[in-house]
């Protein structure tokens, strides 16, 4: 393969802040607005034009992981803080169901647009400085430290230094530019990708009582007649905030080799977007012939990009373990608690679950410290944990508050002289705490 040498430039300083952090999906948000109210400056980058990640942007459209199961199956809610204060906003705006049924737990279907103009809102009024449509390029490293970041966008290349970073890229791309060692699932093993779409002039009244299992049997008995491509035999369908439409999370991505589909390769993302919306006709045609209430809906639209379940996971201090969350582990140094099953998407091998009783566990402050940075802290979907353990963690709420406690140490670590290894934990846990956090 021949190359090409870049010359080198001379690139404009754009800011120099307290805290950068990369991506503005939950847990950049979070982040964002935690550090900016503590009186840090502040500057969050997004490669969008609006906030939400793969959440938004994916189109997954629940917040999961904020509600527990009693042992009379009632729900309750063991995850506030930052995520409980986005929900109820969102529900103030009409535009979040509080409560649908999923499995032993249950989650909160939410708009898309709604999550994004709420998320313009907190931002804003946070005084955290914004930069849409710019790419995060590379890291400037030395001994360990990060001294700043190179992005792209419209006005050419650029820099953005600060004195501590977050990672809320989903993909872990900060960590793994500035040099933080990471793995991929399970031996390189990871979760499939899910394009998500929403169907409206939907008849839940027709659709009655049905559960996910009455969609999951009529998607094998249209499987069988060999009249539908349906790869994925437990889809999800969820009722929109908007009373005639509905959340499809039914497609599953599988490359025609059948080999892993990586969302770090572009050639990969690229075979994954054709592949989804040939699959959301399959599953829009599907819905229309066998499911009551869908007989005369029909696609409204599709998520701006595939839905990502896993990526790179950064390696920590702790790793979160699969036994930690079948065994409700309680930590110490937690920062958020989760009773979300185990939800491991395995593409055309279908889905499994592990359900957690009444019972969670919780995600302590070490899975979120790199190894091998020291200025840095990883939240979200990247942070240190097993295969099957981060099919439970990755979700929404976990994110939220995991955004919320990688922002308050920040503050520790940059008005107390302090790192990521030295903050005082009880500290960290006692503000968490007064911003809501049920820790």
């Amino acid at each position: 393969m021949s190359k090409y040498i870049e010359p080198a430039k001379e690139l404009t300083i754009l800011e120099e802040v307290d805290v950068v952090i990369v991506g503005g999906g939950p847990a950049g948000v979070s982040a964002a607005v935690n550090a900016a109210e503590e009186g840090l400056s502040t500057v969050i980058i997004e490669k969008n034009g609006f906030f939400g990640g793969a959440n938004v942007g994916g189109y997954s459209a629940t917040i999961g992981g904020l509600f527990n199961s009693t042992e009379d199956g009632k729900p309750e809610q063991i995850v506030q803080g930052f995520a409980g204060r986005f929900a109820d906003l969102l529900e103030a705006k009409g535009g979040l169901v509080r409560l649908e049924r999923f499995g032993h737990t249950w989650l909160s279907p939410h708009d898309p647009f709604i999550w994004k103009e709420t998320a313009d809102e907190i931002i804003e009024k946070s005084g955290a400085k914004t930069y849409f449509h710019t790419n995060f390029v590379d890291t400037i490293v030395k001994d360990g430290e990060i001294e700043g970041i190179i992005v792209e966008n419209k006005d050419g290349r650029g820099v953005i230094k600060g004195k501590f970073y977050i990672d809320c890229s989903g993909d872990g791309d900060l960590a793994y530019r500035a040099g933080a060692p990471f793995v991929f699932g399970k031996d390189g093993d990871i979760q499939s990708m899910t394009f998500t779409f929403r169907m409206t002039d939907v008849d839940w009244g027709k659709y009655g009582e049905w559960k996910l299992e009455d969609v999951w049997k009529k998607t094998l008995e249209a499987s069988a007649t060999g009249n539908y491509h349906l790869p994925r035999k437990h889809p999800f369908i969820f009722k929109a905030p908007n009373k005639k439409q509905a959340i499809m999370n039914a497609t599953s991505i599988v490359a025609k080799d059948g080999r892993t589909l990586y969302p770090t390769k572009t050639k990969d993302l690229t075979e994954a977007e054709f592949l989804g919306r040939k699959q959301v006709r399959e599953y829009e045609r599907f819905v229309q012939d066998y499911i009551p209430g869908f007989e005369n809906s029909y696609l409204m639209d599709t998520a701006s990009q595939i839905g990502i379940r896993q990526s790179r996971t950064i390696v920590c201090d702790y790793t979160l373990k699969n036994e930690d969350v079948v065994e409700a582990k309680k930590f110490d140094s937690a920062i958020v608690r989760s009773a979300w099953p185990i939800e491991v998407h395995l593409g055309d091998k279908g889905v499994k679950v592990v359900n957690l009783d009444e019972d969670y566990y919780e995600v302590p402050f070490e899975a979120m410290i790199p190894k091998k940075v020291n200025n840095l802290l990883v939240a979200g979907r990247c942070i240190s944990a097993e295969h099957e353990a981060l099919a439970s963690c990755r979700v929404v709420a976990q994110c939220f508050e995991e955004g919320q406690a990688a922002a308050l140490a920040a503050v520790q670590i940059i008005k107390d002289a302090k790192t990521s290894r030295t903050i005082s934990i009880e500290k960290l846990q006692d503000k968490m705490r007064e911003k809501g956090s049920l820790i």
